[in-house]
């Protein structure tokens, strides 16, 4: 187990990581004292990340409104939350 300083933690967070990933755990110092043990937490399992698919989200939106149409357009939400940073469109 190594020791490192508080002020380590705040300026270089991506080195006390590799470190506590090498370790598996830290003890934090404040003028030379501990204050604290930081330990890594076991490796969770990666889930495959999903892309957005037009397909997908037709589906989705198939079963959240089935063969109603939406209450809104979001094409004009959009519209109108952006004219004041793109201005209108043609």
């Amino acid at each position: 187990m190594g020791t490192i300083t508080i002020r380590e933690v705040r300026q270089r967070w991506p080195l006390v990581e590799k470190r506590l990933a090498a370790e598996g755990e830290l003890t934090i110092t404040r003028d030379s004292r501990p204050v604290a043990r930081l330990s890594a937490l076991p490796a969770a399992k990666a889930r495959p990340r999903r892309r957005f698919t037009a397909e997908w989200h037709a589906r989705a939106m198939k079963k959240i409104w089935g063969d109603r149409p939406p209450p809104f357009d979001s094409g004009k939400i959009l519209a109108e939350l952006r004219r004041d940073r793109f201005g209108p469109r043609p």
